[in-house]
C-alpha cells in the first residue's frame, strides 16, 4: 500500500473543494466512483467521508466536472483516488496554548483499474468538513493549492463548519528524485528533495490541496517542541504559530513540489519554497526550454495589516517585493499586485528552478526628513500585535542618518538602511527584528 502511495505521489499535484453538509455512505453509487487512500505516516489520522458519526475532520464532497462522486471501497472499480491524509500537528496562535491541529492534505486524479489515467480533469471542488470541536484552531483558514485556484471559502466555529476550495489542473513538470520517494507534491522538509535537470514527464489533470488554520504570524517566537511528538516527514514536532487574521489567505503555484509557508524571523518575510526540474519535459526528444513557475498569494487587508503594516492600495514593488533566492542569489520576478476591498493578491511569474524561495518583504518608504510614528516602524516591522506582551523598542541608526526627534523618527540621508526593533514575541521570549527601510527625496 505504503509503495502505491508513493508512486502516486510522484505523479500528481495540485487542488481542490467545495461546501455542503451531508453523511455520505459507500453504497449505491451513481455517479463516478472515489477510492480514498491513506499513508501509512504515523501522524494520519485518516482522511474520510464523513458519516453521522464522524467528529474528526471529513471529505463531506467531491464534484469533479459537475458530477459529485460516490465512495467505494474498491480500488479497481474506482475512476479517481484521493490520496493523502489527516495529520494532527500541535499548533496555535499567538494568544492560545498548543492543541492539536487538523491539516488535511489531498492528491485527487483519475484512474483505470486503480492506475493514474491521462483522462482529463477540468473543475474540481472539494468540501472539507471541520472537527466538531470548538478549539480556537479547529478551523481552515488558509489553503495552498498545486494547480489553479478558482475559489476559497474557509470555515471556522460560528461561522461555518465547511471549506470551499474549488480548483483546476495547472501543467506540472514532473521527474522522479533520487533521494525521497515522498518528493512530489505537498512536503515540508523540501531542502531533503534533490530532482534530475529535465523533467521526465508532465501531468495536466491532478489536483493537490492543503488546508491550514491559518498562514504563519509575523512574530515568529522561538521554536517550540512537540515532546510527545513522533518526527515524519509531514511533521517536524515545531509547534507552528498561526495569525488570526489570516482567514480566508490563499497561496497557489504550478511548482512540482512546494514546502510549508513559512515567516522569515529576522526580517518578518513570507516565504515559500518549491522545487522543480530546471527544464520542461522534452516534447520531441530534446528540451532546452526553461520551466517556469508562478506563485499567486492571496493576503486578507487584516493580515496585510498585521503582518506587514501596510494597506491593499499601499502594496507595491517598493513597498512589498517579491522576490526569489536560491542560495546566494537573489532576483527579482514580475510581479502583478491586484488590491481590493477585501486583501492585496500577488501573481509572481517567471520562477525558476531548482530550489528557489519565493518571499514577500516590507520595505518602508520614506521621503528625506519626514517625521513617523513609533508605531508607523513597528508596523511596518509586522511586530504590532506584540504590544500584548510589552512595548517594542526600536534601535535608532545614527550611522545610517536616522535620528528621533522628540516622539518621532525621521531620516536625513537617502539611501537604504535598516532599523532593529526588539520586541516580546511571547511573555516569556525576547526576538529581534530588522526593518529595511529605503529613504527618498
Amino acid at each position: 500500500m505504503a509503495r502505491i502511495w508513493r508512486n502516486a505521489l510522484l505523479a500528481f499535484s495540485l487542488a481542490v473543494p467545495a461546501l455542503a453538509v451531508t453523511a455520505p455512505s459507500p453504497v449505491a453509487a451513481t455517479g463516478p466512483l472515489v477510492f480514498v487512500f491513506n499513508t501509512d505516516i504515523a501522524s494520519n489520522q485518516g482522511l474520510t467521508f464523513c458519516e453521522a458519526s464522524t467528529t474528526k475532520g471529513c471529505i463531506d464532497s467531491i464534484i469533479i466536472d459537475g458530477q459529485s462522486l460516490s465512495v467505494t471501497t474498491n480500488r479497481i472499480a474506482a475512476n479517481f483516488i484521493v490520496a493523502g491524509g489527516l495529520y494532527a500537528p500541535q499548533c496555535r496562535f499567538v494568544e492560545t496554548e498548543a492543541v492539536p491541529c487538523e491539516l488535511p492534505y489531498m492528491v485527487i486524479y483519475p484512474v483505470t483499474n486503480g492506475m493514474p489515467t491521462q483522462s482529463p480533469v477540468g473543475e474540481v471542488t472539494v468540501n472539507f468538513r471541520r472537527a466538531q470541536n470548538n478549539n480556537a484552531t479547529t478551523r481552515f483558514g488558509t489553503t495552498v493549492v498545486n494547480g489553479h485556484l478558482v475559489s476559497f471559502t474557509p470555515a471556522k466555529a460560528g461561522l461555518r463548519d465547511i471549506a470551499t476550495v474549488v480548483a483546476s489542473p495547472a501543467v506540472i513538470q514532473r521527474a522522479s528524485s533520487p533521494t525521497s520517494p515522498w518528493c512530489s507534491g505537498w512536503i515540508p522538509v523540501v531542502d531533503t528533495c534533490e530532482l534530475p535537470e529535465t523533467a521526465q514527464s508532465k501531468n495536466t489533470n491532478s489536483v493537490n490541496i492543503l488546508l491550514l488554520p491559518g498562514s504563519r504570524s509575523s512574530l515568529v517566537p522561538p521554536d517550540k517542541l512537540d515532546s510527545t511528538c513522533i518526527s515524519t516527514i509531514v511533521n517536524t514536532c515545531l509547534i507552528p504559530v498561526f495569525e488570526e487574521t489570516s482567514f480566508g489567505a490563499w497561496m497557489d503555484t504550478d511548482a512540482y513540489i512546494f514546502g510549508m509557508a513559512a515567516a522569515d524571523r529576522d526580517t518578518g518575510a513570507t516565504m515559500l519554497k518549491i522545487v522543480g526540474p530546471h527544464f520542461k519535459y522534452p516534447e520531441n526528444g530534446v528540451s532546452n526550454e526553461l520551466n517556469l513557475a508562478y506563485v499567486r498569494n492571496f493576503m486578507p487587508a487584516p493580515f496585510l495589516m498585521a503582518s506587514f503594516g501596510i494597506t491593499p492600495e499601499e502594496a507595491n514593488a517598493q513597498s512589498l517585493p517579491v522576490t526569489r533566492t536560491t542560495g546566494f542569489t537573489t532576483t527579482v520576478p514580475g510581479t502583478v499586485y491586484t488590491p481590493s476591498v477585501d486583501g492585496l493578491t500577488l501573481n509572481t511569474t517567471g520562477i525558476g528552478f531548482s530550489t528557489p524561495t519565493v518571499s514577500i518583504k516590507r520595505v518602508l518608504v520614506v521621503k528625506k526628513n519626514k517625521k513617523i510614528t513609533t508605531d508607523q516602524i513597528v508596523r511596518a516591522a509586522g511586530v504590532f500585535t506584540a504590544r500584548q506582551f510589552g512595548v517594542p523598542k526600536i534601535t535608532v541608526n545614527t550611522k545610517a542618518g536616522m535620528k528621533k526627534v522628540g516622539s518621532r523618527y525621521m531620516f536625513g540621508t537617502v539611501r537604504s538602511l535598516t532599523v532593529t526593533v526588539r520586541y516580546k514575541s511571547t511573555a516569556r521570549d525576547i526576538s529581534y527584528r530588522t526593518l529595511s527601510v529605503k529613504v527618498t527625496k
